[in-house]
C-alpha cells in the first residue's frame, strides 16, 4: 500500500511511503524510516480531503510526530477495517469542503438563478436599465435612427401636417423631449414613435379618422410611448447590456448598425396597457376628448388594422377597450364632456393625396 508519509527529516511536501496493515498497526516497508511500527492504539485516525475520501493517520515515534496521508480507495478500507477506530473529521475538511461546494454554487448554481430572474423579470431589469441613460443621450439615438428613416418618408405638409403638429405640441407641453411630428404620404393606417420624440402619422391614418379627436388619441398614445421610454425599454431587452452602456456612454454607432433589426422589435402587452392609460391622462390635460381614443382604436380594431407605433404591432383585445372603457368612465364629467378640437377636419382630409396604391 502506499502514501504520504510526514515527519520530522522528511521533506516538506511529504515522501511517498509503502506500508502494510496488519491487527497490531502499520509496518513501513523501509527500515531506516525512523517511524517505528506505530500500534493501532497509539495512531489517532481522520477523515481528511475535500470530499472526506482520505486519511490521516497521526502519531508519535522515535524523533517526533509523524503523518500518513493514504488516498488509495483499497489502502483506506483495509485501515478502516483493521484499525477499528473512532474517525474524527480533520480540522479543515469542513471549511475545505464548504470552500468547495461554494464553488460549486456560484459557478453554476448561480448563474442559472440569475438566468432565470432575467427571464422571469426582464420587463423590469430593462426598465431599469433604461434609467441609467439620459434624455440627451436617447434623443441623439433617435437623431440618428430617423436620419435613415428620414430619406424613405414622402412627406406631406400643409394643413394635415399643421394640425398634427398643433395637437401633438399641445400634448407635449412641459415635456423633457423635443418632439418632431411628421405626417407620411402612406396609405397604410399606422403611426409609430421613434426614441427622443420623433412621430410619425401615415396619411391612411388620417383617412379613416372621422374626426382632429381622434387623430389626437392616437397622437396621446405615441406620446405616451415616448414619455415612458418604452422603444428604448425595447432596446435594452432585445440586444442586452452591451446596448445599454453604449448608449449611456454616448457610443451610438453600434446600435445605429442594429437600426433594420429594432423595426421587429414589440411593446409589450403592458406597455401598450400603459401607454393608453398615461395617453388618456395626456388627452385630459390637454382639454381635449379622452372618449375619441376609445371609439378610433375599436374602428381600427374591426378593420383588422391595429399597428399603431414603432417597433410595434400594438395587439388589441376587448380586455384592453375595457380597460380604457373603464378609465374613460372614472373621469370626471368635466373631462369626458369637453368640446371637439377646432379644425375642419373634412377640409384637413381634403387635402391629402387621393392617389396612389397601399404601400
Amino acid at each position: 500500500m502506499n502514501g504520504l508519509l510526514f515527519g520530522p527529516g522528511l521533506a516538506e511536501n511529504g515522501m511517498p511511503a509503502q506500508f502494510e496493515v496488519n491487527s497490531d498497526g502499520l509496518r513501513f516497508a523501509t527500515s531506516s524510516l525512523e517511524v517505528g511500527h506505530p500500534s493501532w492504539r497509539d495512531i489517532r485516525i481522520q477523515k481528511s480531503g475535500w470530499d472526506g475520501s482520505q486519511l490521516r493517520l497521526e502519531w508519535h515515534g522515535s524523533a517526533g510526530a509523524y503523518a500518513l496521508v493514504v488516498a488509495e480507495a483499497a489502502a483506506v478500507k483495509s485501515i478502516l477495517a483493521a484499525g477499528k477506530l473512532s474517525i474524527s473529521r480533520a480540522p479543515g475538511a469542513a471549511q475545505t469542503r464548504a470552500w468547495a461546494s461554494g464553488i460549486v454554487v456560484f459557478t453554476f448554481v448561480v448563474p442559472l438563478l440569475v438566468i432565470a430572474a432575467i427571464l422571469w423579470q426582464h420587463e423590469t431589469i430593462a426598465g431599469w436599465l433604461v434609467g441609467f441613460i439620459s434624455v440627451e443621450q436617447e434623443q441623439k439615438l433617435g437623431a440618428h435612427l430617423f436620419e435613415g428613416q428620414k430619406a424613405k418618408l414622402k412627406k406631406i405638409d400643409g394643413a394635415p401636417a399643421t394640425m398634427v403638429r398643433d395637437i401633438g405640441a399641445r400634448l407635449t407641453k412641459g415635456s423633457a423631449y423635443r418632439y418632431e411630428f411628421y405626417v407620411s404620404d402612406d396609405k397604410t393606417v399606422n403611426a409609430y414613435a421613434m426614441p427622443g420624440g420623433y412621430i410619425v402619422m401615415h396619411s391612411g391614418l388620417l383617412q379613416l379618422a372621422a374626426s382632429a379627436d381622434e387623430v389626437a388619441g392616437v397622437l396621446a398614445h405615441e406620446v405616451a410611448h415616448v414619455e415612458k421610454r418604452h422603444s428604448l425599454t425595447a432596446i435594452a431587452r432585445q440586444l442586452g447590456l452591451t446596448a445599454v452602456l453604449s448608449l449611456a456612454f454616448g457610443d451610438l454607432g453600434s446600435i445605429a448598425s442594429a437600426a433594420g433589426d429594432l423595426l421587429s422589435l414589440k411593446f409589450s402587452r403592458d406597455h401598450e396597457r400603459e401607454a393608453d392609460s398615461v395617453g388618456l391622462n395626456r388627452l385630459v390635460v390637454a382639454g381635449m376628448q379622452p372618449t375619441a381614443m376609445a371609439t378610433f382604436f375599436r374602428k381600427m380594431a374591426a378593420q383588422d388594422k391595429i399597428n399603431l407605433g414603432f417597433l410595434s404591432t400594438h395587439p388589441s383585445s376587448e380586455e384592453r377597450f375595457s380597460a380604457i372603457d373603464g378609465a374613460i368612465g372614472a373621469l370626471p364629467a368635466a373631462a369626458r364632456g369637453v368640446p371637439a378640437l377646432d379644425y375642419d377636419y373634412a377640409a384637413i382630409k381634403a387635402e391629402l393625396p387621393q392617389d396612389g396604391a397601399t404601400r
